[in-house]
């Protein structure tokens, strides 16, 4: 079962883009631009992937797959903190 969020981004989208890719590095891949993309990766209690679409500073994520250990909470506050480093 897919779970949608939104979080805010008011910074240059195209940055924002290279350093999502580097940070999933060779933990997953990653496809997309600064309209839209998808994402998958690995993690120590399973696999995640899911997809995002940015419309201005908005960014809404979805997530189609995730750990069962893990909570959709823990995931939007981990997708949260790495949007603060960029």
């Amino acid at each position: 079962m897919s779970k949608q969020f939104t979080l805010k981004y008011p910074g240059d989208k195209s940055g924002l883009i290279s350093k999502i890719k580097s940070t999933i590095g060779d933990k997953g891949t990653f496809a997309g631009d600064e309209q839209k993309g998808q994402f998958e990766g690995s993690t120590p209690v399973g696999n995640f992937e899911g997809s995002y679409a940015i419309n201005g500073d908005d960014i809404n994520i979805t997530i189609d797959k995730k750990p069962f250990l893990v909570s959709h909470d823990r995931i939007k506050d981990e997708f949260e903190k790495a949007l603060k480093k960029v």
